[in-house]
């Protein structure tokens, strides 16, 4: 169980972006040849300053988004997956939820949040407390082990609702089929790593728009010593709502530990003013008979702010 504790928390902290309509507001990567498909590589290609534009207007034209019918399959080291419903609220940069219940008894068994000062993670049956820890503590080096491999401050980055410039913090990898934009960078244990986020050149075919192919492909996270992957989110399909392109699957993995997600993001709204997403929801709250543990003290404590107390 604490395998999928660490897969879930994965579905936390990383995500997925898509590709833009043809002709329109984002046309970044231009198509060469005829037809309604991708066009062979060009021979343009786009400055840093204008990809990392490009997520930036993604990520403008994210109001946020919810669903109380998202499915997510879990593979442990295993060919058969294990599905489970679930609901998704996510705001960017750091807002999320997402939570799962027994069908049957209608308790909760998954509880994952985040919001502008911590973030946390709860699952009934790995028999732990509630998890969670102030983004503060985790800036500044007081957290020394986390049960997964990702840095909270990329919370919902890839699914276009994150803060990705400036440009100067990346390099530029040309390739004959992709694009990287590649942040060296360290992980909360101090490690040298690479975030690394994968375009592809051509331009990708938008039809239909509800499920259409996806014009960044991956977000990887691989250690600077080796280029081990460490763990990586790869987007299969993508949607458009309106202006809003998300996700539509993903599939996120943890190479090392065996473990794998698949993420179908079906159902989805946006954030509007006649369906907003109240604030409420991104507040950690105690659940009965359940403690909380701090993992910038390691106290158990109640309910407080993260961080302990001031």
């Amino acid at each position: 169980m604490r395998k999928t504790q660490a897969l879930l928390g994965i579905a936390l902290l990383i995500g997925a972006a898509g590709c833009p309509p043809d002709g329109g507001r984002f046309n970044l990567i231009r198509p060469s040849g005829g037809g309604g498909g991708p066009g062979p590589t060009s021979t343009e290609v786009p400055t840093k300053d204008a990809l990392v534009s490009y997520l930036n207007a993604l990520s403008a034209n994210n109001p946020g988004i919810q669903s109380d019918d998202i499915s997510l399959t879990c593979y442990m080291d295993s060919a058969i997956g294990i599905p489970v419903g679930g609901k998704i609220r996510a705001q960017g940069p750091r807002n999320f939820r997402m939570s799962a219940d027994n069908p049957i008894t209608r308790d909760r068994e998954v509880d994952l949040g985040s919001n502008d000062k911590e973030f946390w993670y709860w699952i009934r049956q790995s028999g732990d407390p509630q998890v969670f820890c102030s983004y503060q503590a985790l800036e500044q080096g007081q957290v020394k082990k986390m049960p997964f491999p990702f840095q909270p401050d990329w919370v919902l980055e890839a699914m276009a609702m994150g803060n990705y410039g400036p440009a100067e913090k990346y390099e530029l990898a040309v390739e004959k089929e992709q694009l990287k934009l590649i942040e060296r960078t360290k992980s909360p244990q101090g490690l040298p790593v690479k975030k690394i986020i994968v375009f592809n050149r051509a331009k990708a075919n938008t039809n239909p728009p509800s499920s259409c192919q996806p014009q960044i492909t991956d977000f990887l996270l691989v250690e600077e010593a080796n280029n081990k992957l460490i763990c990586s989110a790869h987007i299969t399909r993508r949607q458009i709502i309106g202006k809003t392109e998300i996700p539509r699957e993903m599939e996120l993995r943890w190479p090392e530990a065996k473990l794998k997600l698949i993420l179908h993001l079906d159902h989805i709204t946006l954030n509007t003013a006649q369906r907003p997403i109240q604030p409420q929801v991104y507040v950690r709250t105690q659940m009965k008979g359940i403690g909380s543990f701090d993992m910038a003290t390691g106290r158990m404590e109640g309910v407080q702010q993260a961080g302990g107390p001031k």
